[in-house]
């Protein structure tokens, strides 16, 4: 394997960049402010393979502001409580990063890009409701990299879909509200709250919510200016506790026949990932898809992915029904985070 240049991970940090613009300014000067920095770049080459430098890079960086808020560069950090918005954030971030250096490195070479998105449950619930309208039996959830397992409680979270014509509101009480914009009309599958009677998840390196510097670790790979989806993880959290996730340390390949053997036998199980293919290789990603077409020969295994694989920053939630002949179809174009979603199933 060739090693990286500092050529070539400029090349991926600029295209990274490319994408999140549009969704953090602060975070896009940032960016462009590490392309520039040679000895960044270099800092960042420790990543792990299939992970992405830029997200573990700002995370560990507000991994060490949770716990150190006093510091200058916290002033441009709103979610703790920063307010700065001009000056320098670029000038001060590579500061702050030469400065703790051998800190950011040893979290960047042993952490994970573990982002536990709830607001991602608004494009996995009308998918959940699709599949067991077309099976005609209650769900059993089975997601792969499931990190903190989160999204398993997709069922307990209110819901506001709001399109050019109406607004639909489901379990507006929930402590964890969601909400989500879906153009021309709320798309029928997202009008109830899915049955589901079983879950599960497998995470290689699954996040304790009852761990202080796991849940820091979930809270650092947040966006700081976005104060509303800290909030809503702080909510999620607490919910999760009450209602803790089961999480399986495991592969995706090699522990999947187990877990799908476990869920009840009438269920119609869910197979579901969101930004986990890039995480591997092609070979194991085809393994993966081979075991679901023989578990599927046996019973109903659904796959219901969000990714984006292809040097684009769309993301299609796709679903797919496992067996003898594997059928796919594109359900949506959808935000990464939920923030809206553009179906197109029928």
């Amino acid at each position: 394997m060739t090693a990286p240049t500092p050529e070539t991970t400029r090349t991926r940090v600029l295209r990274w960049e490319a994408g999140i613009r549009a969704d953090s300014a602060m975070y896009s000067r940032i960016t462009r402010g590490v392309a520039d920095n040679e000895q960044i770049l270099r800092l960042i080459e420790v990543a792990p393979p299939g992970q992405l430098e830029m997200n573990l890079l700002l995370a560990a960086v507000q991994y060490l502001l949770i716990a150190e808020p006093d510091q200058p560069l916290a002033r441009w950090y709103p979610s703790l409580g920063g307010t700065e918005v001009d000056g320098d954030v670029a000038s001060e971030f590579t500061t702050f990063v030469v400065a703790n250096e051998e800190a950011i490195t040893g979290l960047i070479s042993t952490r994970r890009v573990q982002t536990n998105e709830v607001g991602r449950c608004t494009f996995l619930l009308p998918a959940y409701n699709l599949v067991s309208r077309l099976s005609r039996r209650p769900i059993a959830l089975l997601e792969i990299g499931t990190s903190a397992g989160l999204t398993q409680n997709l069922d307990r979270y209110g819901y506001q879909y709001v399109s050019d014509s109406a607004t639909v509101d489901l379990s507006p009480t929930s402590l964890v509200q969601l909400t989500s914009s879906t153009g021309m009309t709320v798309p029928e599958p997202a009008r109830t709250i899915p049955d589901i009677v079983w879950r599960a998840g497998i995470d290689l390196y699954p996040v304790d919510i009852s761990d202080d510097d796991q849940v820091r670790w979930l809270r650092a790979l947040v966006w700081p200016d976005r104060v509303d989806r800290h909030q809503r993880l702080e909510a999620a959290i607490e919910l999760a506790r009450a209602h803790p996730p089961t999480i399986v340390a495991g592969d995706a390949v090699d522990d999947l026949a187990g877990m799908v053997a476990a869920a009840p036998p009438d269920a119609a199980v869910i197979i579901q990932h969101s930004y986990v293919l890039n995480q591997l290789a092609r070979t194991d990603r085809e393994r993966f898809m081979d075991l679901l077409d023989e578990l599927g020969a046996t019973r109903s295994v659904y796959r219901v992915g969000a990714e984006s694989l292809a040097r684009s920053p769309r993301t299609t939630l796709d679903l797919t029904v496992h067996g003898a002949a594997r059928k796919s179809r594109v359900l949506a174009d959808v935000h990464h985070h939920g923030a809206w979603i553009r179906w197109a199933a029928g």
